[in-house]
């Protein structure tokens, strides 16, 4: 199958270029899934994607641009739904911390697609790790220091949920659905309360 073959013809260059880069990504994640990192070749890539090496070569020159695209991409849609669901959160304090929390509520597709990414780039070339590194830096920094917790509960916050995500990635004992539950409203309960009780001191004062 050829890159023209099952692109829509009507739409414009862009937006088609879009598509078919996005088509590769999905395409390597799949291959990574499935087959493992030690599978992700260009050639194998641009087969399943449906591409041709040239068209691949056009979007992504080399296995290591590509990992990063696949990092940007799965990072990118993670850092927009965390702020999706802290923007939705009614609290004064902690509506980060809680966000992080909510996401990690049940297995998710984007968690393990990024986890998949990671893991990729982790076994090439840890060099490729540095973007994702400074995003995983800024979510902590906002969590310590835009989200009006202490540094403990911002801890908390992220060792539960990166925890779970790891979990789940690896099907680490994971904990059942009433286990997990109950853990993630304890700790967003502690953020919670301690957030109120905040605000009245602050209130008093």
């Amino acid at each position: 199958m050829g890159e023209a073959a099952d692109r829509p013809r009507n739409l414009p260059v862009q937006e088609r270029a879009v598509l078919t880069r996005d088509r590769i990504l999905q395409a390597a994640t799949e291959v990574i899934k499935q087959e493992g990192v030690s599978s992700l070749t260009l050639d194998k890539v641009a087969a399943r994607a449906g591409v041709s090496k040239g068209g691949f070569l056009y979007h992504f020159g080399s296995k290591d641009a590509l990992i990063i695209g696949l990092l940007n991409q799965v990072m990118g849609v993670l850092d927009t739904e965390l702020n999706v669901l802290a923007d939705g959160i009614d609290a004064r304090q902690g509506a980060f911390a809680l966000a992080y929390l909510e996401y990690v509520q049940e297995p998710t597709k984007a968690a393990t697609d990024t986890a998949v990414s990671i893991l990729a780039a982790a076994a090439v070339d840890d060099d490729l790790l540095d973007s994702t590194r400074a995003t995983f830096q800024r979510w902590q920094d906002r969590l310590r220091h835009d989200d009006g917790l202490d540094e403990t509960e911002a801890l908390l916050a992220r060792v539960v949920g990166d925890g779970l995500w790891l979990i789940d990635l690896f099907g680490l004992a994971p904990p059942t659905a009433d286990e997990r539950r109950k853990v993630l409203d304890l700790v967003s309960n502690l953020i919670t309360d301690h957030g109120a009780a905040r605000d009245l001191v602050d209130s008093a004062e």
